[in-house]
């Protein structure tokens, strides 16, 4: 029975390109028609690999092969770009849920808008009338890089899409989703792993930096190898007289991908708290090592499967379950083609999309051109025939009766003319006046994305932040003491006792609430609190932004005389700006009890935090910043009120320095405190007249949801 429809999936991966026709017959059913594998010549995660040659040579050496001119084309992007997220929405018309969904994109997708593909598309199950939106959205540039592999080699794309929901439009034609649960499928490849949760009508994916090319990497380290015997020793790894040896050298490899799943099956969890996971599917050449699939069911507590076909086909070569494991991608883009999968979104540029419907239209254009112009024809014959008949002295009456209308209609549009200019001019009146209140929000807004960036940092917990933001409003005292007693963090504690600071009992002693929080603080040695102390915060109005052209790597204010001594522990590397920018250079004094190392990475978190939060703000923009720690034995001089001053000093050795006694933890000091500096340049880009969107969301949101940041304690 001839063929009706038919697409080639391609996917280029570390190690090969892999390559599927799907045919689908006139009676529906599919049968794989062909396919291919091109191993590269190089894997490319080596350091040394040329990844656009190698990929180019594959891609000539899978055209010398087959012809795919008569075929749609559909590829994958990796997925360690992509974003996924499920909105439930509001009951309204079908005509506004664009609109809804696309408000729903700008705020769920972390990177800006303009700086993305993203696609959307409706689920609702038969016996509820919610209605969820899934969204998906990977950047331009990958999307544009995976392109120009294909383009460079004359082939035209129909369709994109990322990996794994090309693996769940796989997952959900064979019938592989549990009914009663969550369904886990892993694809183990050569350098990353992809996790795809199928939960009823929801998805979940997330893509983890562990793969085949780990297990290579650690034989290689302990055995002294080169890339390519470690290879073969790992792939002979069960049939090797040094099996023991071998798989010994993997176990750490191996326990890191456990720990990691574990990890996004407790997120995911913790997201859908009515979930469970009933089993478990592997894919991928990296579930070709013995014993990996025995590993995986003993330490996650759930059966795991490996494929072994495709139950959605009809017809397939018999060498094709030789290669089943990796073909898992191809075959979800495949169904994608025929038009039987779930998930349809295609991430195709737009403009590339537009050329292609050009191109299928251009000859019903044509004939379009062609009817046009044998109707121009017509309406010139009709004209010279309906001028012989004005001739007429009757025909003169009314024409000139035509000519005084036309002049009419003239003078009023001139007149709507004047209107309009004069309406501009008031316009440009009134921008003028508001100018004299221009980026008055602008200082408001850093204060409230330096809380935001601190409370982001140090205090995950969602129930902490409802208590943090419910607490002032909160009058009854045994209401304020049961939201206390829930406070789990360090630093929401201290922001509980902050906002308590101003309370004293009659005899002018802290009350019993605070007095019971700072001993729950100090319970925990004082290098454990994972807290951070904003002291001070100064800022400099600077006219250019832009650091000096032979700057390397330089701090982006002048920081407080701590040049000697002074060990870097934290560094962004300022780029430089394209033009002159104007804005504000902010330096923030703070402290933490943490130990170095942890200290360290809370600093990081936050540095992340504080640049995230501020580029999200549409008239703000990050130019750079710069992080710096003092010395253990360097003289804390910029501290705030939060380090006491002796009122006698003291050098008696064995007594403790009363210069950094803690105010608030009575016999503590602040003495062994990790102090840091960070200084960040923020230029402001909008013109300060027009309200951005982020200020119309926070109108919406429950007020003291974000809470002020605290200067010291």
């Amino acid at each position: 029975m001839a063929a009706v429809n038919s697409v080639w999936g391609i996917d280029i991966g570390q190690c090969a390109l892999k390559a599927m026709k799907l045919v689908e017959q006139k009676d529906g059913h599919l049968q794989v028609e062909a396919f291919e594998v091109v191993e590269h010549s190089e894997v490319l995660s080596q350091p040394d690999a040329d990844a656009p040659l190698i990929i180019a040579t594959s891609l000539d050496e899978f055209l010398r092969r087959v012809d795919i001119s008569d075929a749609k084309l559909a590829v994958s992007v990796l997925g360690q770009s992509s974003f996924t997220r499920f909105v439930k929405l509001p009951p309204v018309e079908k005509s506004k849920i664009p609109d809804i969904v696309r408000f729903e994109a700008e705020q769920q997708i972390p990177f800006p808008i303009g700086e993305v593909i993203w696609r959307y598309q409706t689920f609702q199950d038969e016996d509820s009338p919610e209605v969820e939106a899934g969204i998906f959205a990977m950047k331009q540039v990958d999307v544009a890089e995976m392109l120009t592999y294909y383009a460079n080699a004359g082939l035209d794309v129909d369709i994109v899409q990322m990996a794994p929901l090309a693996l769940y439009n796989f997952m959900k034609y064979d019938d592989l989703v549990d009914p009663t649960g969550a369904t886990l499928l892993a694809d183990v490849g050569a350098d990353k792993t992809h996790l795809v949760v199928a939960d009823g009508n929801r998805i979940w994916t997330r893509t983890i930096q562990i793969g085949g090319n780990n297990f290579t990497e650690a034989l290689v380290k302990s055995f002294k190898l080169s890339f390519a015997k470690a290879e073969k020793l790992k792939r002979t790894a069960a049939s090797s007289k040094y099996a023991r040896q071998i798989f010994q050298v993997m176990r750490p490899v191996f326990a890191d991908l456990v720990q990691e799943i574990q990890r996004s099956i407790g997120y995911y969890t913790q997201l859908n708290r009515d979930s469970r996971f009933k089993k478990m599917i592997g894919m991928g050449n990296g579930f070709r090592l013995p014993g990996m699939q025995k590993y995986l069911e003993q330490n996650l507590n759930m059966p795991v499967t490996r494929i072994e076909g495709f139950q959605g086909l009809t017809a397939a070569p018999d060498n094709l379950k030789d290669h089943i494991l990796s073909l898992g991608v191809i075959y979800g883009l495949c169904l994608q083609g025929t038009g039987v999968a779930t998930v349809h979104t295609n991430l195709l540029p737009e403009t590339i999309a537009k050329k292609r419907r050009w191109a299928r239209k251009r000859p019903m254009f044509i004939a379009a051109a062609i009817c046009l112009l044998l109707a121009a024809g017509i309406f010139v014959f009709r004209s010279y025939a309906d001028r012989s008949i004005l001739q007429g002295s009757e025909q003169q009456v009314a024409l000139e009766a035509t000519r005084q209308i036309v002049e009419k209609l003239e003078k009023w549009k001139q007149e709507a003319t004047r209107i309009k200019t004069s309406v501009q001019s008031e316009e440009l009146q009134i921008t003028e006046n508001l100018s004299l209140r221009a980026y008055s929000r602008i200082w408001p807004a850093i204060n409230a994305h330096v809380a935001e960036a601190l409370l982001r940092t140090m205090v995950a917990s969602e129930t902490d932040r409802q208590i943090l933001a419910g607490f002032p409003a909160a009058t009854d005292p045994a209401r304020r003491k049961e939201l206390a007693d829930q406070a789990q963090s360090d630093q929401a504690k201290l922001e509980l006792i902050a906002l308590l600071s101003d309370e004293q009992t009659g005899e002018g002693e802290q009350t019993p609430l605070r007095r019971q929080l700072i001993e729950k603080l100090l319970q925990k040695p004082r290098n454990q609190r994972a807290i951070i102390y904003l002291e001070t915060m100064t800022s400099e109005y600077m006219d250019d932004l832009t650091p000096p052209e032979d700057s390397e790597e330089k701090p982006a204010s002048k920081t407080p005389p701590l040049q000697m001594g002074v060990r870097r522990t934290a560094t962004t590397r300022l780029r430089t700006a394209p033009q002159k920018l104007r804005g504000f250079e902010i330096t923030i004094n703070a402290r933490t009890p943490l130990d170095r190392s942890q200290a360290s990475f809370r600093i990081g978190e936050l540095k992340s935090a504080l640049k995230q939060a501020i580029d999200a703000d549409e008239d703000l923009k990050t130019v750079g910043l710069v992080g710096h720690s003092y010395p253990d034995d360097l003289e804390k001089k910029t501290s705030s009120s939060s380090t006491i001053r002796p009122k006698t000093t003291t050098g008696t050795p064995g007594e403790p320095d009363l210069r950094y006694a803690d105010s608030l933890f009575e016999g503590e000091s602040t003495e062994k405190d990790l102090r840091f500096i960070l200084t960040i340049r923020v230029a402001v880009t909008g013109n300060g007249l027009k309200l951005p969107k982020a200020m119309t969301e926070q109108a919406a949101t429950p007020a003291g949801s974000k809470a002020r940041p605290r200067r010291g304690w």
